[in-house]
């Protein structure tokens, strides 16, 4: 039996934060923030926050990751799973949150020695994206990208003869990051699923965690020959030792190409050497039925009923900005440090090729980041045939853009251009230099803050999208950019990825309430149920919930 708890993140949107507890284990999956105020924090259970055996991040994001510290504030001793790149862009998080927090008035519930204290395991160290591996005794995990940030994952997980998907931040399409298809993924993983699972973790095989990779008739065969177990071990770790020790072999620090090629080289290796003792007393066998391939799917639908495609939302974005130009008024575009800021710069700076474009320095760091860390980045190419890394480096070396070192720089250039784009740091708008560039912009009615993600209520951005003529003249409109997944995408994960339960997250109740709603008269999905007035066991239950609840597998 796996019971999930709800510490947050279904329901509303932020503080993601989902307990999975088994009859020994208990994983956390993200420790996020609620923005605005002082900040809501999740529903963490003080008696079970030190008794936690793992936390996996899917991603830098305060909604994901700023509540971590307060884990080790209340007595977790234990390791953060995530990737390298993540764990580069926490300390930026990290501070900006108690920063801002502080600027507003509050404390923040922790002290930067609990920052201090969080203990990184990297997944690519551990195993290579599309590979399972034990993450604790007893506890499979195998991880994903996600598309939405570089470094943001997704994971599934195998505990207790029970598997569950989380699928953390989702987008299938994003311009410049790769996502991996999760039933893909899945599917290739098993085919060396027997392989993997015969590596032993402890000094006796896991007959349980066994059971149904082994071929008929062999099962008594394979428990019995601890001989051929020990030389199953033995070679898979003296290949994953060689493919380690190699000098290439951290994806940071390559290329796409190099950590393809080095991850062809490892998995092959690891198939070479364990062929021919696997072939006494194992036979790969075919994945699940897709009916049995999750028991639990935690599902991102930040974006509810919003049925647009990528596409859709930029024409949007274009005839706002177009808009504003036309009448000669300055753009303001408040983004996160990293990931959507730097699609829609690249994204401007081809489409807008005779209009002043400004940015300040922070969002140009996250720009140099993406060449640090191109194995997150899509490998096909972009207009008049360059590779994304030429594009970027070309946004990098350019002279499009015009980047303020100085405050008087940043008023002498809003005082000389009228059109133009001016690309900030901080979607939310919480920080002085975002408000201070509002100031600017305000009186005139011509210009336009254009916000394109989710803005918290509380926060400034917020008070401005619900009452922007209290504060100012100019317009202010909000159009996505698609980091996340909407109607169509949630469908679409659904159908490929079939659970006995999806919870579908990252939204407001109502939203998610008319979400599943929507999705269960369509009748490609015509198996599912609601989660609650059934009589009979349903095939597969579509879930909203709430912080508080609970969902017993």
């Amino acid at each position: 039996m796996i019971k999930l708890n709800v510490w947050g993140g279904a329901g509303e949107h932020g503080r993601s934060s989902y307990l999975l507890s088994g009859s020994t284990q208990r994983l956390l999956l993200d420790c996020g923030v609620k923005k605005g105020g002082a900040g809501e924090y999740p529903l963490l259970d003080k008696q079970i926050v030190p008794k936690l055996d793992a936390v996996l991040l899917s991603h830098a994001h305060e909604d994901h990751s700023v509540a971590i510290p307060l884990l080790y504030n209340l007595g977790y001793q234990g390791e953060v799973w995530t990737t390298r790149e993540t764990r580069e862009q926490l300390d930026t998080y990290f501070k900006a949150w108690r920063n801002n927090t502080e600027r507003a008035g509050y404390a923040v519930p922790y002290e930067e020695s609990d920052v201090q204290s969080i203990r990184y395991r990297y997944l690519e160290q551990e195993a290579a994206r599309g590979t399972w591996f034990e993450l604790i005794p007893g506890v499979w995990a195998i991880w994903g990208r996600t598309g939405h940030l570089a470094g943001s994952v997704w994971f599934a997980i195998e505990m207790e003869e029970r598997r569950i998907f989380y699928s953390g931040d989702y987008t299938s399409e994003s311009m410049l990051l790769q996502e991996d298809d999760p039933l893909a993924t899945l599917r290739g993983a098993n085919r060396m699923y027997s392989t993997q699972r015969s590596k032993p973790m402890r000094s006796r095989v896991d007959q349980t965690a066994l059971r149904g990779n082994i071929a008929v008739g062999q099962e008594a065969e394979f428990a019995g020959d601890q001989a051929i177990n020990a030389s199953l071990s033995t070679s898979f770790r003296e290949a994953e030792q060689a493919a380690i020790s190699s000098p290439a072999h951290d994806p940071v620090a390559m290329d796409n190409k190099q950590f393809l090629s080095w991850q062809s080289v490892s998995n092959a290796k690891t198939v070479e050497a364990t062929t021919s003792s696997e072939s006494r007393a194992l036979s790969i066998q075919p994945m699940k039925p897709l009916e049995e391939l999750l028991d639990l799917a935690i599902m991102d639908a930040a974006y509810g009923t919003d049925r647009d495609t990528q596409a859709d939302k930029l024409q949007q974005l274009d005839h706002a900005i177009r808009g504003t130009i036309a009448r000669g008024g300055k753009v303001l575009l408040p983004m996160p440090v990293v990931g959507r800021g730097q699609e829609i710069m690249l994204w401007a700076e081809q489409q807008y090729p005779d209009i002043p474009l400004f940015v300040e320095q922070g969002l140009m760091k996250g720009m140099k980041q993406l060449l640090h860390s191109p194995y997150w980045l899509r490998e096909s190419e972009v207009a008049n045939k360059r590779s994304l890394t030429e594009t970027i480096t070309e946004c990098l070396n350019g002279s499009r853009w015009q980047i303020p070192e100085t405050q008087e720089e940043r008023e002498q250039w809003l005082e000389q251009h009228g059109a133009s784009l001016w690309f900030i740091p901080d979607g939310m708008m919480q920080s002085a230099l975002a408000r201070w560039y509002y100031s600017q912009l305000a009186g005139d009615q011509n210009n336009m803050v254009l916000l394109t993600g989710h803005v918290s209520e509380g926060t400034y951005a917020g008070q401005l999208s619900r009452a922007p003529e209290e504060h100012g003249k100019c317009e202010v409109r909000k159009v996505r950019y698609k980091v996340h997944q909407g109607w169509m995408d949630a469908a679409r994960m659904i159908r490929r990825l079939p659970a006995r339960h999806t919870i579908l997250v990252h939204t407001n109740r109502e939203e998610t309430d008319k979400l599943r709603d929507h999705l269960l008269s369509d009748n490609t999905l015509s198996e599912a149920r609601l989660s609650e007035g059934e009589e009979a066991a349903p095939t597969k239950i579509i879930h909203s919930l709430s912080p508080g609840d609970e969902l017993v597998l």
